[in-house]
């Protein structure tokens, strides 16, 4: 889009009016908006620097009032950019209180506000020419007093200033030290003695982030006057410090109002509506009020207290991720009456993350230090998961703490320390079932981590694995629901990676007098024998079924007893190399091949998916009933379609907002972009959906789109048709004019008539832009003067009856033609549109073929791996004499066969 006028001065009383046209496109916003405002004097290049920061040669004009121009954000594609240019005052004295309210306007949108003046001598004296900075905690309050505790609160909701000092002479040891200072204003203000009601003063204590850029002139010959568009034109230096500028304004945080809740482009518009009004009836804007009445968050004051909220990392700018934390916080928790509750802090945090997450979960004996394990998985040699360093059991719950992948772009990484197993304390074993099982549920890889040797004392302590059928059913009733002896293979499809952390280990990994390696050992371990007590050989049994990817590690001591009760303060000098060797290849083998968490069919899943998750599990545990697996990914996916439906209109919505320019000269051209927003739409459907079977919700999505293209068909033929309208209006003043002053009413007018709307005709058709609504608008516009053409024939005394009767033949032949022509737009038109829906099944079609061709492939490579699992432990049983257990795990394997070669259905429903 073009620059528009957001907000502009009503002439005959200086007032302020907000376009209504602008407050539409910015309700189209639907992203976190990153709002630019820039003030200052006239003649200082407010607008050639607006125009650099779009990448535009020239774009904002040079107008009364605020101009907005909605952009999408070149560094960051979760957000929409927004440019503010605003009318400069002058040294003369002018509507002091409409430039008031405008400054106050800028400040109160912009999350960056760009004050920008001249290098014209002491750069202090610019800086105080806004002294409409100190009305600013009179007119704008937090809450409703004025005092110097509202300029404090004020000073936590305001933008950062950035003062752009423009035409200073080239200097590159000035550079430097602004540089060297990181751009801080202060450092650069001569005066630091001003009274506090001075300009300076007021900027200090209202806005906590004060910046300074300076700029050379634009021009390369150095000088003043016109400024250069092309690049290639403007002096280097310039060039360069542009360059960092426009670093450093795009790189600060999305607009944010009272609570540092993000806004849209639809709260923005309200609250600049609402401000406005408030402005022009001189009451004061309380922030607080306000936000409360758009449903905002609001400011809790300063007296009362709150509960800590979780620490969010501190992220370079432009890269904060949502849910990254600093520390760990409880997610799932034991409530007083000793069942689980989620902490829904906790949980609204991991449901903000959007990036695929791999999910690391702890489980094992109390004190046995998995917390310490999952620090170092961390990357943190001090906090994270709190250690204990007696014999009472410390983490309660499950806990749960956010980071970014240390090497996977894009990819949250979500480490669950869970509560100690067999806390003698606790006496409710359930409790332990529950808390192992939920570990099991929501990782991609478990960790369980035990101490001294995998013997047969820890082998019956691992009874939770046994139990896990016991606790988890795959389908639901009805279905081949849980059922003795389940095929494993169906639990193999949730379940996760296992991997056993041996620790305080001190023996000799030897095994009939060589060296195996720690994957031998637990493989060693496992295996069963004929006669063995069944109590020993369950643990066995289902650990091999249902986790056939295993892995082990085994740990020496990390310090000498006497230093464990202060481990996590130890440097890493002072730990074991025998403990940190194993470590360090423990957490490389995570992080390198810790998978990213999927449901059956390979569908990635997200810290909104896994928050789904927990809920539907903590809930179906609550209630009493036995967590199913198939019921809670129904479920998610319900959840989850839906809101794919929801983020595939936005973005056709923003995707129109950024291509449609209205009206067009075609249906075609209308047709061709929203083909375009819809290919973006049906890729982000596609993308988010998994189990849409019978395509319902694509359905749906279709029945929306095409609704869409119905509305916007409509909304370009209004635009055209006032287009035209307009168009007409003004070209036919002067021919109605003339019919009002009697002009045509002489000897001869007639045909006068006739050519002069003749030309007014060829000048309609010569003016561009005024879309499909053209020929149409003309006919009813020529139909609305036929009486007056008649009248003017009428009158025409040089004309004879016959000649008379013969102008009016022509003219309804004229008529009738006109409306042949238009019949026939309407005819193609019709077409074109069919010709459409036809296009939009295709590629409905086209899309969801792909989709289910990906979806078979990552089913077909889940079932291969899980069908080359099962035949390696067949193998092993009949290597270990269980010829029973062979003989039914080729059962399944054929059962597995049969499904892998069952033809899948591949017909798109959607219509």
């Amino acid at each position: 889009m073009e620059p528009v006028c957001l907000v502009e001065p009503v002439p005959s009383s200086g007032a302020l009016q907000v376009n209504p046209a602008a407050l539409g496109l910015l309700r189209g916003l639907t992203r976190p908006l990153h709002v630019l405002a820039v003030f200052g004097p006239c003649g200082t290049g407010k607008s050639f620097l607006m125009d650099r920061l779009a990448g535009q040669g020239e774009g904002f004009p040079r107008s009364p009032g605020i101009w907005v121009w909605c952009l999408p954000h070149p560094t960051q594609p979760d957000q929409a950019l927004v440019l503010l240019d605003t009318e400069g005052f002058t040294e003369q004295e002018g509507d002091e209180t409409k430039l008031s309210r405008l400054f106050v306007l800028n400040v109160l949108l912009s999350s960056v506000f760009v004050y920008n003046t001249r290098s014209e001598g002491d750069p202090q004296r610019q800086l105080d020419r806004l002294t409409y900075v100190r009305d600013l905690p009179r007119v704008v309050r937090v809450r409703d007093e004025f005092s110097w505790e509202n300029s404090f609160l004020l000073s936590s909701v305001l933008p950062d200033f950035v003062w752009c000092l423009r035409d200073v002479a080239p200097d590159p040891c000035l550079d430097e030290v602004l540089e060297a200072t990181d751009h801080e204003l202060d450092s650069a203000l001569s005066s630091p003695q001003d009274s506090e009601d001075s300009p300076s003063s007021c900027v200090q204590r209202l806005f906590p982030c004060r910046k300074l850029f300076h700029f050379c002139s634009p021009r390369a010959d150095g000088g003043h006057g016109e400024l250069p568009a092309p690049t290639d034109q403007l002096h280097p230096m310039f060039q360069e410090q542009m360059g960092r500028f426009k670093d450093y304004a795009l790189s600060r945080s999305p607009k944010t109002v009272v609570g540092k809740r993000v806004v849209d482009g639809a709260f923005l518009a309200d609250f600049l509506e609402r401000v406005v009004d408030l402005l022009s009836r001189d009451e004061p804007v309380l922030l607080n009020e306000l936000c409360s009445d758009l449903q905002m968050e609001c400011v809790v004051p300063l007296q009362v207290s709150r509960p800590a909220l979780p620490v969010l990392a501190k992220v370079a700018p432009g890269t904060a991720q949502p849910g990254a934390m600093e520390e760990p916080m409880c997610l799932i928790e034991n409530s007083p009456d000793g069942e689980l509750q989620l902490n829904q802090r906790a949980l609204a945090l991991l449901q903000s993350v959007r990036q695929p997450v791999v999910v690391v979960a702890i489980a094992g004996l109390y004190r046995t230090g998995k917390s310490y394990l999952l620090n170092r998985l961390a990357g943190k040699d001090r906090g994270g998961f709190s250690l204990g360093a007696t014999v009472q059991s410390h983490t309660k719950g499950i806990w749960m703490w956010c980071l970014p992948h240390p090497r996977r772009a894009g990819h949250t990484l979500v480490l669950l320390d869970t509560e100690g197993l067999g806390d003698v304390e606790k006496g409710d074993a359930k409790n332990d079932v529950w808390i192992f099982t939920l570990a099991v549920l929501l990782s991609g890889t478990l960790v369980y981590n035990s101490l001294g040797t995998i013997d047969q004392r820890a082998l019956e302590q691992l009874h939770y694995v046994t139990e896990l059928t016991e606790h988890i059913k795959v389908k639901v009733a009805g279905e081949g629901g849980r059922q003795k002896g389940e095929d494993s293979a169906e639990f193999v499809h949730f379940f996760p990676a296992f991997v056993w952390a041996v620790r305080d280990f001190t023996l000799q990994l030897e095994l009939d007098g060589r060296e195996i390696t720690e994957d031998e050992y637990l493989e060693n371990a496992l295996k069963r024998r004929q006669g063995q007590p069944e109590k020993l050989d369950l643990p066995k049994k289902y650990l091999r079924q249902y986790f056939p990817s295993r892995k082990c590690f085994v740990f020496d001591r990390p310090a000498p007893r006497c230093d464990l009760a202060r481990l996590d303060e130890l440097p890493e000098a002072a730990l074991s190399p025998d403990f940190l060797e194993p470590a360090q290849r423990f957490c490389s083998h995570i992080h390198q091949h810790a998978g990213t968490k999927t449901l059956p069919g390979g569908h990635v899943v997200t810290g909104t998916l896994l928050g789904n998750l927990a809920v539907t599990y903590v809930i179906a545990i609550r209630s009493g009933a036995v967590p199913c697996m198939e019921s809670a990914v129904l479920a998610l996916a319900q959840i989850e379609n839906s809101a794919a439906v929801g983020e595939a209109v936005a973005v056709y919505e923003e995707q129109l907002e950024w291509r449609a320019a209205l009206p067009t000269e075609s249906v075609q051209e209308l047709l061709e972009v929203h083909a375009q927003c819809e290919r973006e739409a049906l890729r982000a459907f596609m993308a988010r959906a998994f189990k849409d079977d019978e395509q319902q919700y694509q359905q749906q999505l279709k029945d929306k789109l095409d609704s869409k293209r119905a509305e916007l068909c409509h909304r370009n033929e209004e635009a055209s048709s006032d287009r035209c309208k307009a168009v007409l209006m003004e070209l036919s003043q002067e021919l109605e004019e003339r019919v009002r002053e009697g002009s045509y009413s002489v000897p001869g007018g007639y045909q006068r008539f006739l050519a002069d709307q003749r030309e007014m005709v060829e000048k309609y058709q010569r003016v561009p832009w005024k879309g499909i609504m053209a020929a149409e608008v003309l006919q009813e516009f020529l139909k609305s003067k036929e009486t007056v053409a008649q009248a003017v024939l009428q009158t025409d005394q040089s004309l004879t009856d016959r000649q008379r009767e013969i102008e009016a033949e022509r003219a309804r032949a004229e008529a009738a033609e006109r409306e042949a022509q238009l019949s026939q737009e309407m005819q193609a038109k019709t077409e074109q549109l069919l010709q459409d829906q036809t296009r939009s099944h295709q590629e409905h079609v086209q899309q969801l073929t792909a989709k289910m061709e990906q979806d078979r492939k990552q089913l077909l490579a889940e079932q291969e791996r899980a069908l080359a699992l099962k035949l390696q432990e067949q193998e092993r049983l009949l290597r270990e004499g269980f010829r029973g257990e062979a003989a039914r795990l080729e059962q399944q394997m054929q059962n597995l066969r049969q499904e892998m070669n069952r033809p899948r259905r591949s017909v798109c429903v959607v219509c």
